[in-house]
């Protein structure tokens, strides 16, 4: 487990991904610590490849992680380092050649840990790459570094055509690692309390506690995993997660992409074609939920109480994804919004954990501007046609 200064874990809450290089214990070890989406971290633990990608860019000192998630199109989690205390632990690093490895997920916490290792050929390189440019840039985030961090993305992303013009000093060099160890992290609540584990097999329950999580501290006593109702004689789930204070109430469909059962051979093309039928069917379950509830059947939590849902307002019915993947053709996702939003009368929205994240920061973590916010989330969507849509908190 490592907990991050002050000053990284603000960065770490201010981006949605990224990576870091410190100095741990007081400066005797480091850490490299990787925020990344779940799915990204569940192929890591799976024993995905990954390597650090460094440039220099005059001063300017780039870098980068890149996971191979999906080997034909690896994941790249782009930073620039500009404080000292990053350089020397980047060139202790190069120095003994090995570094605790640290991920952390879309909550900011951290879930899994390793040690990494580089080969004596690699890390002797990346030391002599190092020694070239003997004083990096500290400072602020200036224009000049923004533009350095843009050449080293186009240049490192092998799906961008690079200009000639961008060329830059780069190294990329592979890191091993041993076996990960993932952290037990509860969250406590006023009616539950949830326990993730990253390589749990049942990726799914993970999904719906890391969902639960989430939204604990905006629906302190209006939040209620896998709610049941009673239909005739049969007891069944109502919908995973559910949300409501006095002004309306969230419906939660969670559906994870599986990486453990699956494995990392899959095409890209086969993820996106496995999560748009996984979000086609989450939208029906939706429409029944709603359905069900709106007739006046009643939905209980995990002790039995009656869940005082708020039903004279639409609802905002939620499709969460682990990851929604951009590209591929959505229109049948789409239409199937459009339809069920006129059949109920509800708001229907699909996204993944990380936007849900973000637009709690844009919330401030208030139901009320949650509300607000989703609404104006799917008015968007009504005017561009499309569910890739990212929210980013307005400017100060």
């Amino acid at each position: 487990m490592h907990l991050p200064s002050e000053r990284i874990y603000k960065e770490m809450r201010s981006e949605e991904v990224g990576t870091w290089i410190v100095p741990a214990n007081g400066g005797k070890e480091t850490a490299l610590l990787i925020k990344a989406p779940t799915n990204a971290l569940k192929a890591i633990v799976s024993g995905a490849k990954m390597s650090m990608v460094y440039a220099f860019q005059e001063s300017y000192l780039c870098s980068a992680i890149r996971v191979y998630d999906v080997p034909e199109e690896p994941l790249l989690l782009c930073n620039i380092q500009r404080h000292e205390e990053e350089h020397c632990a980047l060139r202790k690093v190069a120095s003994v050649g090995k570094t605790p490895i640290f991920l952390f997920n879309e909550l900011d916490v951290c879930v899994a840990w390793s040690d990494g290792i580089l080969s004596e050929g690699d890390r002797i390189g990346l030391n002599e790459f190092l020694s070239k440019h003997p004083i990096p840039y500290s400072g602020e985030y200036s224009a000049e570094a923004i533009k350095a961090l843009d050449n080293f993305c186009s240049i490192t992303n092998q799906m961008t055509e690079v200009l000639a013009s961008d060329v830059m000093a780069i190294i990329e060099t592979p890191i091993q690692y041993g076996k990960w160890v993932s952290n037990m992290v509860s969250f406590a609540g006023n009616n539950d309390l949830q326990t993730i584990v990253l390589d749990d097999r049942d990726e799914g329950g993970v999904l719906e506690k890391s969902i639960w999580a989430s939204l604990e501290s905006v629906f302190p006593f209006g939040l209620h995993k896998s709610p049941q109702v009673k239909i005739g004689k049969k007891q069944r789930e109502l919908i995973d997660v559910v949300a409501f204070y006095q002004y309306g109430s969230f419906f939660i469909e969670a559906k994870d992409l599986s990486v453990f059962a699956a494995g990392l051979d899959r095409t890209r093309e086969r993820r996106v074609l496995g999560v748009q039928k996984q979000a086609e069917k989450a939208i029906g379950q939706l429409v029944g939920a709603s359905k069900t509830a709106k007739r006046g059947v009643e939905a209980f939590n995990a002790k039995g109480s009656q869940i005082p849902l708020v039903l004279d307002k639409p609802l905002h019915c939620i499709v969460l994804l682990t990851e929604l993947i951009h590209e591929g053709d959505w229109t049948e996702v789409e239409d199937a919004i459009r339809s069920a939003a006129m059949e109920t009368g509800d708001y229907f929205h699909v996204f993944d954990l990380r936007e849900l994240v973000m637009l709690l920061k844009c919330s401030s973590g208030q139901a009320h501007r949650l509300d607000y916010n989703l609404m104006k989330r799917f008015e968007r969507f009504v005017e561009a046609g499309t569910i890739h849509i990212r929210s980013r908190p307005a400017p100060k």
